[in-house]
């Protein structure tokens, strides 16, 4: 991969940092899930939860504070990716589009290192066992404020969207012009592209849930319909089948993996 200079050499190691950080926490969730299903532990499956496990012990502060680093340098990244356009999505009102959807993309990424940010100061009421109670408060905060249902149900249509974009992504191989594996042998380009498939899949679906309940709690102005990741996962194996459950654990474990190759190969401009 050509480097022009020292700018750009150093800014390429803000997604790769960012996509490992990302891996560690989808891989994680993944494997938090399956042990939930088989009763081994109790809830977790939650990026906020897995950043409170972590912080309650010695090594998991280590790990911790990787996430954290990683997660910001990843918002730096898109906010930058957004501002400077390297991949020419141009200033016509698709590249507006693109650009701007990239920017609102870090908004994830941002609440959970404000997650991390209220753990450290111990401020935030993030359980380790994956129960959103937090953020069911902060809903019910919100709409007991004038049109705080009116801004719950656009949470809601946001994430829904972002659900349907997740789909989109890994339908269409939008994520092939961040990957330079053209060198790669046949079978590792095939894995790379199966993992971005279920991972992207599973993102869809488990973002599609929280839109879906977000929508649902603002127009019944009730808190108690908020779910996170972790209830995303029970609402699949209590409502659809456990099969799916298992499904959509591996499909997240995928996504984590395929954001470790992203990483290692990732292209940050057009060249």
């Amino acid at each position: 991969m050509k480097r022009s200079d020292n700018r750009r050499s150093f800014v390429h190691y803000l997604p790769v940092y960012g996509c490992w950080s990302t891996g560690i926490i989808y891989v994680a969730i993944g494997v938090i899930a399956v042990l939930s299903f088989l009763r081994v532990r109790k809830g977790g499956a939650d990026e906020s939860s897995l950043l409170a496990i972590l912080n309650d012990h010695v090594a998991g502060k280590i790990l911790f504070w990787v996430i954290l680093s990683g997660t910001v340098c990843y918002v730096a990244w898109r906010i930058f990716e957004s501002i400077k356009d390297p991949y020419s999505y141009g200033k016509g009102l698709k590249g507006i589009a693109l650009r701007s959807g990239i920017a609102m993309s870090t908004i994830p990424d941002a609440l959970l290192a404000m997650s991390a940010v209220r753990i450290l100061m111990g401020t935030g009421n993030i359980r380790t066992d994956g129960r959103p109670v937090e953020l069911r408060q902060m809903v019910g905060e919100l709409l007991q404020k004038t049109s705080g249902d009116v801004a719950i149900v656009a949470i809601g249509v946001v994430i829904f969207l972002s659900a349907l974009v997740q789909f989109f992504y890994g339908i269409t191989n939008g994520y092939k012009e961040r990957l330079d594996i053209g060198h790669l042998s046949r079978d590792m380009k095939w894995l790379t592209h199966f993992l971005a498939w279920i991972g992207y899949g599973a993102r869809g679906v488990i973002l599609g849930i929280i839109g879906f309940f977000f929508i649902k709690a603002g127009l019944m102005k009730s808190s108690g319909y908020v779910v996170n990741t972790d209830k995303a996962f029970d609402f699949i194996g209590d409502h659809v089948g456990h099969l799916y459950f298992i499904l959509l654990a591996i499909g997240t474990t995928g996504y984590g993996l395929f954001m470790f190759i992203l990483g290692w190969f990732y292209d940050p401009d057009k060249d």
